[in-house]
């Protein structure tokens, strides 16, 4: 019998409330970053892809230890009590609960990968996924050294390990290479 841990990938889509703005400032989406890097640390589990626009985070979450509940609860309360403290706010953030789709097979791993990184252009919250800072786009499509995300936060060795060299070239070409999306960009 084996010992290895369980894991569990999912897709999860947190919405501000009535559709209102969780970022307001360039301030917001750093401390949102910093909040989920540190969360990393204490919990176990990878973040695999991100993008933040101003009313929605999605996130692509592998879990090793910890439900996937108990990681988006403390998220959203953290975040929840740095917003209000911000914005002299009180009361409810974000849209109910969190939606939390679980990844089925390495097709939908990919697709959800490539859905995430395009949301920002999706949402016309930038028109040059490589300069977006708030999406883990930028990490995949600059070159570096290898297993290197420039981010701390970010794992990209399992969505890289399918491309071929170089990887970052590789990854732009999957990731525009829906001409839907293209179209739709």
């Amino acid at each position: 019998m084996s010992c290895q841990p369980k894991t569990s990938t999912y897709h999860i889509m947190i919405r501000g409330a009535r559709h209102s703005n969780l970022f307001y400032s360039r301030t917001d989406y750093s401390h949102f970053l910093h909040l989920l890097t540190s969360l990393k640390y204490h919990f176990s589990f990878d973040v695999h892809a991100f993008s933040f626009v101003p009313n929605q985070i999605h996130l692509l979450i592998e879990t090793f230890q910890p439900k996937i509940s108990t990681i988006i609860c403390q998220i959203q309360t953290k975040y929840a009590a740095y917003f209000n403290q911000s914005y002299r706010l009180n009361g409810l953030i974000f849209q109910g609960q969190c939606i939390s789709q679980r990844i089925k097979d390495d097709t939908h791993f990919y697709q959800t990968s490539r859905f995430i990184h395009l949301l920002p252009l999706m949402q016309k919250v930038t028109s040059n996924i490589h300069h977006y800072r708030w999406s883990s786009a930028r990490d995949f499509l600059a070159p570096q050294a290898e297993d290197a995300a420039m981010h701390p936060l970010l794992t990209i060795n399992r969505t890289l390990e399918i491309f071929t060299y170089p990887k970052h070239e590789s990854f732009h070409d999957f990731l525009f290479s829906s001409v839907q999306m293209k179209m739709n960009l």
